[in-house]
């Protein structure tokens, strides 16, 4: 009975890592569909990619938190809001964005631009909301300025540029795996969450969080979603850019935050990453809802 209560015990230490595993494999995936012209892309698209990446790195924040303000969350969930928040776009969003008639090049650039620039602006928010809802605990937990952007460039950046390297040397099986990857990226977040549930029960019951996460979820995802396409039709973009912000602006890497929330090294706390594991299931749903609503007003401006 020892012996079975050890091996589970050593199983679960190791989700915090499989966590870290998936969403290099993610942004690995992610990295085999880029090429450096999608970096130079911004200079096509300068209207489009300022407001895409002003919704997602400054206004996505303080969306969140003014959810965090207005509902009775406890610290924990205000957290994981504030986590998912300020997350950049995910793979997933690419593969909505394309399904949903929306502007696939201006999509795959959005993330790629937003993957970078968050690094370095997660951990300052996470350090501020951390002292703003946990009060004198959020002063103890302090993300490492320096340590926080290293791992997280580990986690995203390299794997991206592993990707991209990859693609350029081998072009016809970077162009052979694009659909496969775009798709195992799916998988993967669902093992994400099944690891996260499992690390969860652990603890002690998941469905308190869940039900908790419900609802802050469903507002943040869909203000945000409706804050994308607002904001691009209301500077006069076309409607598949429109499309492809408000997915970017509402569908976010979930998986990284499932990571940071559960990684020893950051935040540490499992529970915070309850949030994203939700919200990842909430975009999901919204985001075939979205194809069948974005394809019908594509055609109907035809």
């Amino acid at each position: 009975m020892d012996s079975q209560f050890d091996f589970m015990s050593n199983l679960l230490s190791y989700i915090p890592f499989a966590l870290q595993t998936l969403l290099f494999l993610i942004m690995f995936g992610m990295g085999m569909t880029l090429t450096v012209s999608d970096f130079k892309r911004v200079v096509e698209f300068p209207k489009a990619m300022a407001i895409g990446l002003g919704n997602q790195v400054i206004l996505l924040p303080l969306i969140g938190l003014a959810i965090v303000t207005m509902l009775s969350l406890s610290p924990v969930i205000a957290m994981g809001i504030m986590l998912v928040s300020v997350c950049p776009g995910g793979a997933t969003s690419n593969l909505i964005s394309h399904l949903s008639k929306g502007d696939t090049a201006l999509s795959i650039t959005l993330t790629a631009f937003s993957s970078l620039i968050t690094i370095f602006t997660i951990p300052f928010i996470i350090n501020f909301s951390l002292v703003e809802i946990m009060g004198s605990e959020g002063k103890a937990i302090q993300l490492s300025i320096i340590d926080t952007i290293f791992s997280i460039l580990k986690l995203t950046a390299f794997p991206v540029a592993l990707g991209m390297f990859i693609k350029y040397l081998f072009p016809l099986f970077a162009e052979k795996s694009r659909k496969p990857l775009t798709w195992s990226s799916g998988i993967f977040i669902l093992i994400a969450l099944a690891l996260l549930v499992l690390k969860l029960s652990d603890l002690g019951s998941v469905w308190p969080l869940v039900k908790a996460a419900g609802l802050a979820t469903v507002v943040l995802n869909l203000s945000t979603l409706g804050l994308g396409f607002v904001s691009s039709k209301i500077m006069k973009l076309q409607t598949p850019q429109a499309i492809s912000i408000s997915i970017e602006t509402g569908m976010q890497n979930n998986v990284l935050g499932m990571a940071i929330a559960s990684s020893p090294s950051l935040l540490n706390n499992a529970q915070m990453g309850v949030v994203a594991g939700v919200y990842g299931i909430v975009m999901c749903l919204t985001g075939l809802l979205l194809i069948f609503f974005f394809r019908k007003l594509v055609s109907d401006d035809d």
